[in-house]
Formats: structure tokens, sequence, C-alpha cells
């Protein structure tokens, strides 16, 4: 039996050696019951169809962004919401108490969840305006990487421009944009003008850890049950969980290191907003949060409990 596994990396990136790692495993632990083939970005289809494949039976395993399917995963987005988390580590330990206790389970009807994760959070970078208070936010006008996150830079006086990812660098080249809310390693290695990362076309970036998206492998849950057991078995140990906070902590890792990079290369300005400063955005976001749970509360719901259960999990994880 052969797995078709469709992901969004390139061969070269460190979260594609360690799913390829984890399907070797899995193929040796259950000698050959199963093989499958991972495949890099585009070689099963674009990275906003994969999901739809495993719905066609077109492949059986598939990394999506879960914005991709904004409609599908409601209830997860709560670990999208913004200045909800600072890590990836955190975010993906809160994920798994909230999938593990149920609460989510609304989401992944008909789905086996083969990993889970929260990347890094997102910074705010542009290319020549300065944002040293929240004031200096109002009026930029940001490349919007969600309906959530657009919401909510809106209410900081952001004016959010809906661009997909591979026109960032064009739209602040032709100055249709002001910057991004993007992640810091991603910044240097996506494509920006001239054949030079989109780092090299900004100046300003202030380290907010604003929003970061949530990502998963999935498969069909009745192609999973149909494996035998040892492959079950293989699939839980080696992905799963254990791969999910190994990818997060990697992330969290190489992240950090590029903001001192960033920081130290002569180049960008980092800055951090004040915690009082803070704290006054954070009360201007209280209207968002307030949308996102009537949101899920007309679709039967329960908003204002997921938000606190989201909460309470995060504080275990990551210590004020």
């Amino acid at each position: 039996m052969t797995l078709r596994f469709g992901t969004v990396f390139t061969p070269t990136t460190s979260t594609y050696r360690m799913l390829v790692e984890a399907c070797r495993k899995i193929e040796t632990e259950t000698n050959n019951a199963v093989a499958i083939d991972i495949r890099p970005s585009g070689e099963y289809g674009k990275p906003t169809e994969l999901m739809k494949l495993v719905d066609s039976g077109d492949i059986e395993i598939a990394y999506t962004v879960q914005g991709y399917s904004p409609t599908r995963f409601v209830a997860s987005s709560v670990i999208e919401l913004p200045l909800i988390r600072r890590t990836a580590v955190g975010g993906t330990k809160a994920l798994w108490d909230l999938y593990e206790s149920g609460v989510l389970s609304h989401d992944y009807e008909g789905l086996k969840v083969v990993g889970l994760w929260a990347l890094p959070t997102y910074g705010i970078f542009t290319a020549s305006r300065p944002m040293e208070s929240p004031r200096d936010l109002r009026g930029l006008r940001i490349r919007n990487p969600s309906k959530t996150v657009g919401r909510a830079l809106a209410k900081l006086g952001v004016i959010p421009v809906a661009l997909p990812l591979n026109s960032m660098a064009a739209g602040i080249q032709s100055n249709l944009i002001d910057g991004v809310s993007y992640g810091w390693y991603s910044s240097t290695t996506t494509g920006g003008a001239d054949g030079k990362p989109l780092m090299n076309q900004l100046t300003h970036l202030l380290d907010i850890n604003f929003s970061g998206p949530v990502v998963m492998l999935a498969m069909k849950r009745a192609t999973f049950d149909a494996l035998p057991d040892p492959v079950k078995a293989a699939f839980d140990k080696h992905l799963g969980k254990p791969v999910s906070l190994a990818i997060a902590e990697e992330r969290d890792q190489i992240e950090e290191d590029m903001k001192r990079k960033l920081a130290e290369d002569g180049q960008h300005k980092v800055k951090r907003f004040t915690p009082t400063q803070m704290t006054e955005i954070r009360d201007e976001l209280e209207e968002v949060y307030a949308d996102w749970a009537t949101g899920l509360n007309e679709q039967g719901l329960d908003g204002r409990k997921l938000l606190d259960a989201a909460r309470k999990a995060l504080a275990a994880y990551e210590k004020p």
C-alpha cells in the first residue's frame, strides 16, 4: 500500500526533512507494510488544494495551513487570534490539550489528525515607516494574512490589504502596501524583488507576536482506520503529537535566532512596544475577540467558553 503525502515545503527545509525521516521510520518499523510517497510543494497540487485532494482521494496525507480552509477549522482558529500567544511551542501544546479534550471535535469530523502545530507568531514589518508607538500603526497599508488578523489590524487603525503571498514583494516595490504581517525567518526565505529575499525590502521590524497560523497533517479517518494496527501505532509514534512538538520547538529557535541576527545586521531596526503600550493594544482588540466568539456561537459552538479554555491552556505553557 502506498500513501501519497503532499506538502508545501521544498526539500531543503528542516520541516520537510523531519517529515521524511518520520515517514522512513514508519516504513522500517512496520517492515514496509506501507510506502509513504512524500513529495515537496507543487508535485501533488498547489498548497491551497492539498486538503481538497485528501477529500477527493487523490492523495492520502496532506500538510495544510488551516487558514486555506477558513470555514472548516473555525474552532482551532482560537490559537490564531492576535496576541493570544507568544510561541509556537505554547500554541502547539495548547492546541493538543484542546484537541484531546474534544472541544475542537467540530473541526475534525471525518479526519485523522496526523500532526497539528502552531507556527511562530508574526511581526509587523514596513519598508520605510517606523513604528515607535501604537499610534504609528494608524494608516499603514499592511498585507493581510487572514480575515481574523485583518479585522484586528483594522481595529488598530491599519489598512489591511488582501494580497496573495507571492505578490507581497511587488506590492511593496510598487508602493501598494507599506509592509506585511509575516514571519521573521519566512521573510528571509520568501522571494522578494530583484531575486533577493523579501526581508531586503523591509527596514522597520515590530516584534509584537501578533498572530500565527495553525497547520496540520490530515488524513481521511476511513483511510487511517483501514490501515493495519501496527501501521496506525507507528503513525501515532513517529508523527502525531511528538513530531508536532519537535517541529514547533525547532521553529521557535529558528525564529529567535533570526530576530537576533536581524537586530544586529545594521540594516534593520527592531522595535518592541512597552508593556503599557501592549496593554493598550490588547484592550483595543477585546472587540475582535468578542466578534470571533459571536461568530462561533452562530455556528452552534460556545465561542466564549472555547476562548477561555484556550487562554487557560496557554497560561500553563507561557508564563507572564
